[in-house]
């Protein structure tokens, strides 16, 4: 027969209430915070599964501010291009209307300078910097304007987001690719001993024949001069003004041609960023099956742990209160 002193009594006692009491508070704090899983000793399968898709989605959604960025930037360079293009439809049309013979060389100065003012503005939209301060033309050297003038002073390298573990797309896009070395086989002038276009960069107007950027400014500079409102002062040129009507065709194909790649791009982000929302859906089911309560089974639970501490309380009361005196 094995006896039990009134202090094993005690303790066997205490250590009943005291577990029923830590039930009690874990199923208090399952029901407050709606999780099943508080600690990874509640269930360590369950907790090392979620921490990894809860890593995993860090990661996912990280991708998903990648492609925010990126398609800001996107949506930036192709409203410029835009306009852009909206500019060169326009200067086509001058170019139309001042190469007429019906036009007095008086009439196609006085106009030029409208052509004078888009080719500021053309030099304002390269130079369009996105809202990090970024020149978003420039290439890699995005701090610094991409262009001096007529002349591009970025590279061609065009900064990529990641937004998939094996998806990478180009965000910005250098002038470069959108403004620069024009098709020289279809660009025209006037008379190939008077004007040339060139791919080194430089500009110099009172060179024989002069020199041209070979890009979409030095095509307009090109324009601008033939109206007579050059930095040079050249007269009227309505010759170089019909010559420009086909390089301003050349400039708008590259243009438009980048804006193509740029509506490829964006859609390529928009399905990866879906295939990532679909796995964001899936990773919060996954976790919440995981983690979350039964409150069902909480309440029938709390209802068992508050019975078995009260129960516990009760009992331990009374061992505490044993003495043989009682019995004296």
């Amino acid at each position: 027969m094995i006896r039990l002193s009134t202090s094993q009594m005690y303790n066997n006692s205490m250590n009943s209430m005291l577990n029923s009491y830590s039930n009690l508070h874990k199923v208090n704090g399952q029901m407050s915070s709606g999780k099943r899983v508080l600690t990874p000793a509640d269930d360590p399968v369950a907790a090392a599964q979620t921490l990894n898709t809860k890593t995993r989605m860090a990661v996912v959604q990280q991708y998903n501010r990648n492609i925010d960025f990126a398609d800001k930037n996107l949506s930036l360079t192709e409203s410029t291009l835009d306009q852009t293009e909206s500019s060169l439809i326009k200067l086509k049309e001058l170019a139309i209307k001042l190469g007429s013979d019906q036009w007095s060389d008086e009439q196609v100065k006085a106009s030029g300078i409208e052509v004078k003012e888009m080719l500021s503005h053309l030099q304002g939209l390269v130079n369009t910097r996105n809202e990090s301060g970024e020149y978003i033309y420039a290439g890699s050297q995005a701090e610094e304007k991409a262009y001096n003038g007529n002349t591009f002073v970025g590279d061609a390298i065009e900064r990529e987001a990641q937004a998939a573990d094996d998806t990478f797309i180009k965000m910005l896009t250098s002038g470069a690719r959108a403004f620069e070395k024009l098709d020289t086989a279809k660009l025209a002038t006037h008379d190939s001993a008077e004007a040339i276009f060139t791919n080194d960069g430089s500009q110099d107007l009172t060179a024989t024949p002069k020199e041209y950027s070979n890009n979409m400014l030095g095509v307009i500079q090109y324009f601008v001069d033939a109206t007579g409102n050059g930095a040079a002062g050249d007269p009227v040129n309505k010759e170089a003004i019909r010559s420009a009507i086909q390089n301003i065709d050349v400039a708008f194909e590259q243009v438009a041609q980048t804006r193509s790649q740029i509506g490829a791009r964006q859609n390529t982000l928009e399905a990866v960023k879906n295939n990532n929302l679909d796995f964001e859906a899936f990773a919060e089911k996954s976790i919440s099956e995981l983690e979350d309560l039964d409150y069902a089974d909480a309440a029938v639970r709390l209802e068992q742990s508050m019975l078995s501490y009260q129960a516990g309380m009760q009992v331990t009361g009374k061992i505490s209160g044993l003495s043989l005196f009682n019995y004296i």
